[in-house]
């Protein structure tokens, strides 16, 4: 927000914008049970209407008032970021407190092979033309028949994913209006519909290392939204790419931090160490004196291995060429 903004913007618009963002924000991360919470204590307020605590007077009343006491419009750029954010905070009444870890790890394979689930169904829908091709039909069925003549000119201009127009046709402007509003609709309903497929496939994957991991991406965060919701939610952002390998890492980054999984390597064997053995570099070893250490080199009839105390060469057996 401080990247887009002119210098000297009056307090009021910059409130605004902040409780716009915060809603954003929210319902990004899942949040919305936080905006339940705001809804009681600040009445009367809708949770589910992105304006409603931008237009809340008392809120935003609030907001300016702690604008003019603790932002410096003036100061470091670096410490405006925290200014805004305490001053939202304050005026919200909100706290910043720690969450209990509810990590749950997942072996790196496990990763991989969501990585794979994800892709198998992403790779094809977000594939171009086929892209294109599923938000043209999908438009085409929900444009009023009225516009289709307009419809089928700017779907003509769409670029090879259906994003965005190569050229503007001349059309009314009410008709480049109601037939990008249909676009955009029909954009989300095929994101979402891929994406829907995309995240069934991962959580059977999921579901085979650990049903409670599975699980959760279709539990509740905080009141309503799910990780599946917001993982949905942030691929229809206009921003984001619809590349389908972008589109996979961000599915699996959405479902990883929302459903709070953490990825763990797989553990290598450890070997004890005998010079009558061969080993490789990434190899873990036992040795008697100096305890565990990681092969960093091979040469010859020598190794390399990094120990808790430093580097120690070690004579082993090489490998036959």
């Amino acid at each position: 927000m401080l990247d887009v903004r002119q210098v000297g913007c009056d307090r009021e618009t910059l409130a605004r914008d902040l409780l716009t963002g915060f809603f954003d924000v929210c319902m990004r991360t899942g949040l919305d049970g936080l905006l339940v919470e705001l809804e009681r204590a600040f009445p009367p307020l809708d949770s589910t209407d992105r304006f409603s605590l931008s237009e809340h007077p008392s809120l935003r009343a609030a907001l300016v008032e702690q604008l003019g006491q603790n932002y410096n419009e003036g100061g470091p750029r670096n410490a405006k970021p925290r200014q805004l954010a305490d001053c939202l905070l304050a005026a919200l009444a909100l706290a910043v407190s720690d969450e209990p870890d509810r990590t749950i790890k997942l072996a790196d394979d496990v990763r991989l092979e969501v990585v794979a689930a994800l892709a198998s169904a992403i790779d094809v829908e977000f594939a171009p033309p086929q892209l294109r091709t599923s938000i043209i039909a999908k438009g085409r069925e929900l444009c009023d028949p009225h516009y289709h003549s307009a419809f089928d000119r700017i779907a003509a201009q769409l670029d090879d994913r259906g994003m965005t127009m190569l050229r503007q046709p001349k059309l009314s402007l009410d008709a480049v209006q109601a037939v990008q509003k249909v676009l955009t609709d029909a954009r989300n309903a095929v994101i979402e519909r891929a994406a829907r497929v995309a995240i069934d496939r991962a959580k059977e994957t999921i579901a085979r290392a650990d049903a409670d991991a599975a699980a959760r991406i279709d539990l509740p965060i905080t009141h309503q939204l799910t990780p599946r919701d917001v993982a949905i939610r942030r691929l229809c952002e206009p921003r984001a790419s619809k590349a389908p390998a972008a589109v996979v890492q961000s599915l699996l980054e959405s479902l990883t931090a929302l459903s709070r999984l953490a990825w763990r390597p797989l553990e290598r064997p450890v070997r004890p160490y005998a010079a009558s053995q061969t080993f490789a570099v990434g190899d873990l070893i036992e040795h008697p004196k100096f305890g565990r250490g990681s092969v960093i080199s091979c040469a010859a009839q020598r190794i390399e291995v990094e120990f808790a105390d430093g580097r120690h060469t070690l004579a082993h057996v090489a490998q036959r060429k």
